[in-house]
């Protein structure tokens, strides 16, 4: 089997999808305090990141531009919220800036499977 095929056999599992969402989730509850720092990373860098990848990684499962930026959007601020009901011990806070980072990185993860179908690197 070519690499090319079994990457995006894998890319299409909808349980890679889901396992992304529940480890943003798990990552979104623990106690900041608890993750690692860089100097060279912040806070709205890493949710950009990871909510490209989870837009790229939904993408290709469900393979619906239209419920995925809005399911995206939605998850974003969803996680908000909850994190603004964790206990200050967590030292965790609504933040409408990670929503928007998070927003942005669905967009852009979108962007980058259209490209990815306009060129026909994924056939």
């Amino acid at each position: 089997m070519k690499l090319k095929t079994l990457a995006l056999r894998f890319l299409e599992n909808k349980y890679l999808a889901f396992a992304i969402t529940l480890i943003i989730f798990v990552l979104c509850t623990v106690p900041s305090d608890q993750l690692p720092k860089s100097e060279d990373f912040n806070d709205k860098t890493a949710h950009f990141i990871v909510f490209a990848g989870w837009a790229f990684c939904w993408q290709f499962a469900f393979k619906d531009y239209k419920k995925t930026i809005l399911l995206g959007i939605i998850y974003g601020i969803l996680i908000e919220f909850w994190q603004g009901s964790l206990p200050i011990s967590f030292h965790r806070s609504f933040d409408w800036y990670d929503a928007l980072a998070d927003s942005i990185g669905v967009v852009i993860g979108l962007i980058v499977v259209f490209i990815i179908n306009v060129l026909g690197l994924k056939k």
